[in-house]
């Protein structure tokens, strides 16, 4: 019998030296596109659309071994899934807390808190301080979270709530008060809060808030596309007669608001934390998703005139919102030209703002993108040794507050505390952030504006440089971004109250809570920051 003839088979190294030139430039090609694409804005493609390109077209015509020494990366052999850094207790009293904070959103709107039916109250508490109002900001974010569970859980026993909500509202909508009345141009939307039996506050206060009719406009929104989806004649009617009704006047509860926030969003305005009077962030990119919702919405009740007003506008209010990026870093601020109201403008308005928006991904405001998370890393380090309860922790999570010039102590003006929701809110951005890496295995690409924040992580990147997730320090940042986020998560574990209560405030040297009691609007930013967080946890997996 012969001898078998000789393995001709090439070992890696080999091909890797026979690779045909082509190939070769090729890679050079890639590299070169790459950096042109997404450095040079002149290009007009997104950070999501080249991911693609580079994750799902690459293979056609450069082998996956050749990629990372075209491009500089390694490691894209073994498993590209990042281990999962949640941890088990910590979810068990998320889980807990989540439902305490739902029982306390329950409690705390309507009859059962000693309001009108639909109304939302900020607060229990009457004295030191008194916040037993309704605010239409407040009310806005607590019902988005009703209208959540809705959506996620299909509990149509949650609809009534929504719909009280939506009366509740368009009466409110009519109140003459100290802004204005709706018959002269609306103006009496921009009024911040009202007594809980629905009539008009009338004391000194920063007015005119034009965010408060955008956030509702934008639950209402969801509520309206919800009952649309489901499409019974029924459902039809009401969006039609109560929610969205194309004649004007406006007679509609969401109609008012768009033609509100269309007419006035280029207005002055005070800012979420009703101090100052001005051109801010949160206001802005909240208008921004009420009126590009409303177009769509709009569109689909054969409003088309309506709908071009709005879109109209949200372009304009889309490229308004980048005079608020600081050219020197990137970092987003909560107003404009905060030197003359002695601050920096680090401002936890933006990371809420970004969970307002329901942008997504990592291109404009969307929570994996490099200004929103140049921006959290600047703002968490502006507490780092504001606060003694932080003890000048200089990488983990820290308590965060409003900002850190503020004066607010919860009762009157001394000095300022961390809040629970606003320690949530950087969480919660970063929960949405790794649902986009996890989920999309997505790359970070490397650049001077995020450069600061993955470095907190790897201390070794550098600039220009992309991991994809086969890449082991891919996968290290992912898990390190999400161990971050979870400390977060055990500060308000640490400093709850009693029995899981949620408080306004957490006091920066003791730790206690202070300021309004069982603040409903911190038990809404817990019930909604947790189901991202379930989300984020699940995209491990």
């Amino acid at each position: 019998m012969a001898s078998p003839a000789p393995d001709k088979r090439s070992s890696p190294k080999d091909i890797s030296r026979r690779m045909p030139r082509r190939v070769t430039w090729g890679r050079l090609a890639l590299a070169v596109i790459a950096v042109l694409l997404y450095c040079i804005p002149q290009f007009a493609i997104t950070r999501d659309a080249l991911n693609s390109i580079i994750t799902n077209r690459v293979k056609q015509f450069i082998p996956f071994d050749g990629v990372s020494e075209s491009l500089g990366l390694s490691g894209w052999a073994g498993s590209s899934v990042a281990k999962n850094p949640c941890d088990a207790t910590l979810s068990a009293w998320i889980e807990d807390e989540a439902a305490l904070s739902w029982k306390k959103i329950s409690e705390q709107t309507g009859p059962a808190a000693g309001a009108l039916e639909g109304f939302v109250i900020a607060s229990p508490s009457t004295k030191d301080p008194d916040y037993l109002y309704t605010w239409t900001r407040d009310s806005a974010i607590v019902t988005s979270a009703i209208l959540e569970k809705l959506i996620r859980t299909g509990d149509t026993a949650l609809e009534a709530s929504l719909r009280l909500y939506a009366y509740s509202q368009k009466s409110l909508q009519q109140v003459c008060n100290p802004s204005g009345c709706f018959e002269d141009g609306m103006h009496g939307l921009g009024e911040p809060k009202y007594n809980v039996d629905g009539t008009a506050f009338t004391g000194p206060w920063g007015r005119p808030q034009r965010d408060g009719p955008a956030l509702r406009a934008i639950t209402l929104i969801g509520f309206a596309d919800y009952l649309l989806e489901r499409g019974t004649p029924q459902d039809i009617a009401f969006v039609k007669s109560h929610l969205y009704a194309s004649t004007l006047p406006a007679d509609s509860v969401i109609k008012a608001d768009l033609e509100y926030v269309a007419r006035y969003w280029k207005e002055h305005s005070f800012d979420l934390w009703e101090e100052i009077d001005g051109h801010h962030f949160f206001t802005y990119i909240a208008s921004l998703a009420a009126l590009s919702r409303g177009a769509t919405l709009a569109t689909k009740l054969d409003d088309s005139h309506a709908a071009q007003f709005y879109t109209t506008q949200a372009l304009q209010i889309e490229a308004e919102l980048h005079s608020f990026v600081s050219p020197e870093d990137g970092v987003i601020l909560g107003y404009k030209e905060p030197k003359q109201f002695n601050r920096t403008g680090l401002d936890a308005a933006v990371p809420l703002g970004v969970l307002i928006s329901g942008s997504g991904g990592a291109d404009k405001w969307g929570p994996a993108s490099d200004h929103v998370l140049a921006t959290l890393k600047a703002y968490v380090d502006s507490f780092r040794e504001e606060y003694k309860i932080n003890g000048g922790e200089r990488q983990l999570a820290v308590a965060t507050g409003r900002y850190a010039e503020d004066v607010y102590d919860g009762i009157g003006i001394s000095i300022g505390n961390p809040w629970y929701l606003t320690t949530l809110s950087v969480s919660h951005v970063i929960a949405r952030a790794l649902q986009y890496y996890t989920s999309n295995q997505a790359p970070i690409w490397i650049n001077h504006i995020n450069k600061p924040f993955w470095a907190q992580f790897d201390k070794k990147i550098h600039l220009g440089e992309v991991l994809t997730h086969h890449d082991k320090r891919w996968r290290h940042l992912i898990s390190e971004l999400a161990r971050w986020s979870e400390g977060f998560w055990q500060v308000v574990q640490k400093y709850q109250g009693i029995n899981g209560q949620l408080d306004e405030q957490i006091n920066r040297d003791t730790g206690h809570p202070q300021g309004a009691k069982n603040l409903t609007w911190s038990y809404a930013a817990f019930y909604l920051a947790s189901l991202d967080r379930a989300d984020a946890c699940s995209s491990f997996n």
